[in-house]
């Protein structure tokens, strides 16, 4: 290192060491966001104490690299940015060190006790900029395989991000049920196109997302998500608005992106099937993916939500997968697939449950804001998932469904789990997220145990 960059680090690590305060900014899009700070360092390391809640700390989950400004102009040596990443730092021997150099700088404000809605963050800089009335000096700090490890980290944030957007982890939703109709399928011609069933599958998905993104855009508008104080995985929307990652305007577009898929989509499966059935499927889909939180009809406030996903991802889904491959209607596809659509409606059922404050300020009219009480929520939801098993069990009997239909009762343990959660926590909302997690893993496995039935029953 020669002298020109030791007086860099050096003018440097002087002004954070003589600061009480830095700004920091973060950025994911083009939608930049800073807050000012207080910090320790570490020569150029700096160690930040943040909010979990924050925009910053929504930030770091799908981009790692800040950019830091010294606030206090102790100095005459111009002012000093910092370009860097940020990470979490987990280690608790090293947050007890970091917190007990904290409270020594900021003795009135110090910081003691759990850290559960906090983050103890370090920056590690990778490039300084010290800004001089007529010149800017500039070093980088160049770091071993850097730019092979960004690249990496970059295009998995990337993937990250979008699964964020899109609300990814609910998609089993929308491919479980295209499973069930292609097996059915399966069940009675012995073959599958696996072309249409790709294409039936990506459909699916799309259509899903653009649901969920749109939502997104009209639970914005109408003020519902930023009410929600209670948000979490299940519930609350994305929060991409809300945490300044992406505008209404871009939402919409993304959303109207995905149902023009979507559509194109349709129109090309329903020109190599027979009639006009997935045309008529797609519309009635599509109509119901956008209406359900869109202006005018804007479903799920009107207190009939619940009922367009039970169709949407029952009987649309399962009959539409079906028939791309028999290209023909049945019974069997439409009777199998109402167990599908009460599970699925169950799942924004027991989501509703913590979003009952919100909704009701909104205006969104759900069975849980309907009924008022969340104990009379609650006797419908196990209702309802009971309902499932004895009309699987019935169907069964009756010779309707496969013999091995029976396999979808190992769900039952996970069901029993489910109603105990429930039942000890309905009023509450962090501890009945497990119910949340549990109604998703019962739809994924009953549903998939159940199409498994149907493929069994063709080699056994």
């Amino acid at each position: 290192m020669n002298n020109f960059e030791k007086d860099i680090r050096k003018n440097a690590i002087n002004q954070l060491d003589n600061a009480s305060s830095v700004v920091v900014s973060t950025a994911v899009t083009s939608i930049g966001h800073s807050i000012k700070s207080r910090f320790v360092n570490d020569d150029l390391d700096l160690f930040l104490v943040i909010s979990r809640e924050s925009i910053t700390a929504a930030h770091l989950n799908f981009n790692h690299l800040v950019n830091v400004c010294i606030c206090d102009d102790e100095t005459d040596s111009g002012s000093v940015s910092l370009s860097g990443e940020i990470s979490k730092i987990t280690d608790d021997e090293e947050i007890h060190r970091i917190l007990e150099k904290w409270n020594g700088k900021y003795p009135d404000h110090p910081i003691s006790g759990e850290l559960n809605d906090k983050l103890v963050v370090k920056v590690l800089p990778r490039r300084i900029d010290i800004q001089h009335d007529e010149r800017e000096d500039s070093l980088v700090l160049s770091v071993e395989n850097e730019l092979i490890r960004r690249f990496v980290s970059t295009i998995l944030l990337k993937l990250k991000l979008i699964s964020a957007i899109l609300r990814a982890p609910f998609f089993t939703a929308s491919i479980a049920p295209v499973i069930l109709g292609a097996s059915i399928a399966f069940h009675q011609r012995g073959m599958l196109n696996w072309w249409t069933f790709l294409l039936t599958l990506i459909g699916s998905i799309t259509a899903h997302a653009a649901a969920n993104v749109i939502n997104d855009y009209y639970d914005h508008c109408s003020g519902n998500d930023e009410m929600n104080i209670y948000h979490n995985a299940f519930s609350g929307g994305s929060r991409m608005i809300q945490n300044k990652i992406i505008t209404p305007e871009k939402t919409y577009f993304i959303a109207v992106f995905l149902f023009v898929i979507t559509i194109l989509i349709g129109l090309y499966l329903n020109s190599v099937t027979n009639g006009s059935i997935i045309l008529y499927i797609g519309i009635i889909g599509v109509i119901l993916g956008f209406t359900y939180s869109a202006s005018p009809l804007k479903l799920s406030y009107r207190g009939i939500g619940e009922m367009a996903i039970v169709v949407s991802f029952g009987p649309l889904i399962v009959v539409g997968a079906y028939y791309v491959q028999v290209q023909s209607l049945d019974l069997m596809p439409l009777l199998a697939s109402i167990p599908n659509g009460i599970l699925v409606g169950l799942i924004l059922l027991i989501n509703e449950f913590q979003d009952m404050t919100a909704d009701q300020a909104a205006g969104k009219n759900t069975i849980v804001v309907q009924l008022k009480k969340k104990k009379r929520s609650l006797l419908i939801y196990k209702i309802s998932l009971i309902s499932v098993f004895i009309w699987l069990l019935g169907c069964t009997i009756a010779g309707i469904f496969p013999l091995w239909t029976l396999i979808t009762l190992i769900a039952i343990p996970m069901i029993k789990k489910a109603f105990r959660i429930a039942s000890a926590h309905y009023e509450k909302i962090w501890e009945l997220l497990p119910a949340n997690a549990l109604t998703i893993g019962i739809h994924l496995m009953t549903t998939l145990l159940f199409a498994l039935a149907f493929i069994l029953d063709v080699f056994i």
